[in-house]
């Protein structure tokens, strides 16, 4: 997918071709930063304990990189012997898709940072604007004509904006899709491990354990709350149409709040589900539902372990 041509061009000439002046978002800039440097600091931290975790502070320099390969990727390794010359490589793939999972997450906040903060904008917009309505009841024609022509633009902007996210959408819908079910295939993995190792073995791993397991929970709840966002922010405009003067109605008013009123804004994975805030209790319902299964299966093994022997 050309990002450059097919989403900078166009959230670019969206940005220009507007026909309000958008007040600027100062801050964004500076926001978007934070969260980057912070998730990246956060994920590095996380994949540091992780190898650490696996290695153990007893391991000779010589023999870290075979005790790390065969603890984290064992199962590669099962009907063949261990080799350098494999393991390397392996290591090399597993950094790489690493960050790889890593950057969709930040990728998809950052992206929904500048889509609610472009909605956020609009909607100052169009609040100041009612206010000066509210201010100024002249009821001249040539002022008429220029509130609605005022106020076709303004609609005519929140089109723009919502052509815009539905691009975006297209092109982030993969993206959406595999880490969603990246981070919630971890999750699950990372809780179960948790609660059936994590307490029996020795310190450094129950930390990691949990240390992984928060951190996963974080991402998921930023990537969710920041999509989220966007369906929240395109929304709320009707408060400010639904409490406008019943007198400065007019036809262009009347589009524009129906058109809030329909239209669903909102990032999905290609369709198959939207991130808005109730998608969290969902995926919360998914995990624990899971975790009980898993669970329930891994104590019915044990038994039937133990019954054999």
């Amino acid at each position: 997918y050309n990002w450059r041509t097919n989403i900078a061009g166009l959230w670019g000439k969206v940005e220009r071709s507007v026909g309000v002046k958008i007040p600027v978002d100062k801050t964004l800039k500076c926001r978007m930063s934070f969260v980057a440097g912070l998730m990246t600091f956060c994920s590095f931290f996380e994949h540091a304990l992780s190898i650490l975790a696996s290695v153990g502070f007893d391991c000779p320099p010589s023999l870290i990189l075979k005790r790390y390969v065969l603890v984290s990727h064992g199962f590669i390794f099962m009907g063949q012997d261990y080799s350098e010359w494999f393991a390397m490589p392996l290591v090399i793939i597993s950094t790489i898709a690493t960050l790889l999972w890593n950057f969709q997450d930040q990728l998809i906040v950052l992206i929904s940072m500048g889509l609610t903060s472009r909605y956020r904008r609009l909607n100052e917009c169009l609040a100041k604007f009612c206010e000066l309505e509210k201010q100024h009841m002249d009821s001249d024609k040539k002022v008429e004509a220029v509130k609605v022509y005022t106020w076709r633009k303004i609609r005519e902007a929140y089109v723009k904006q919502a052509m815009l996210v539905r691009k975006i959408d297209v092109a982030l819908g993969g993206i959406i899709i595999l880490s969603c079910s990246c981070n919630f295939y971890f999750i699950c993995l990372q809780m179960f491990l948790g609660i059936t190792q994590g307490m029996s073995t020795d310190f450094l791993t129950g930390l990691y354990y949990m240390v992984s397991l928060a951190w996963l929970c974080i991402r998921v709840l930023s990537v969710v709350l920041a999509a989220s966002g966007v369906n929240t922010h395109s929304k709320l405009a009707l408060n400010h149409l639904y409490t406008y003067e019943t007198h400065c109605y007019n036809v262009e008013v009347e589009r524009l709040q129906d058109q809030l009123t329909k239209d669903y804004i909102a990032l999905s994975g290609m369709g198959f589900f939207y991130l808005n805030k109730t998608i969290l209790l969902q995926m919360a319902g998914a995990i624990i539902t899971y975790e009980l299964v898993l669970i329930q299966f891994d104590d019915q093994g044990s038994d039937g372990i133990a019954l054999n022997a």
